[in-house]
């Protein structure tokens, strides 16, 4: 194993025993899937800290124009989304509000998914 992939075990290895969940992938095949109880066999696979996503507020323009805006503890209620408003307010948003694209179907955050 070369230097710098040991580094890269240390690391995962590490993070195991501080308690974050683990994936392992068969080597070239990356069919990742988290493993309780991993055996570190890095010649037959690969291993990885499980990637977390955290929610951020859209940028201006991110705001999906035309959409329905609902407050979660109010879901009766819609408004249309029709200008991007300031930053507080989609901030406000992302904490109080959801969003649908479908008219209503399916309701998902407002706010955007990223990969830490």
């Amino acid at each position: 194993m070369k230097v710098q992939n040991t580094i890269e075990a240390i690391r995962v290895m590490q993070a195991f025993v501080d308690g974050r969940p683990i994936e392992c992938a068969e080597v070239h095949k990356l069919n990742w899937g988290e493993t309780l109880s991993p055996v570190w066999n890095w010649n037959n696979f690969t291993y990885r800290i499980k990637p977390t996503t955290k929610l951020r507020p859209w940028s201006a323009d991110e705001v999906p124009l035309g959409a329905w805006l609902r407050d979660k503890s109010d879901k009766a209620g819609r408004r249309l989304l029709i200008c991007a408003y300031e930053e507080e307010h989609r901030i406000h948003w992302l904490i109080n509000h959801e969003h649908s694209t479908d008219g209503g179907k399916t309701w998902h955050p407002c706010g955007v998914e990223e990969v830490e």
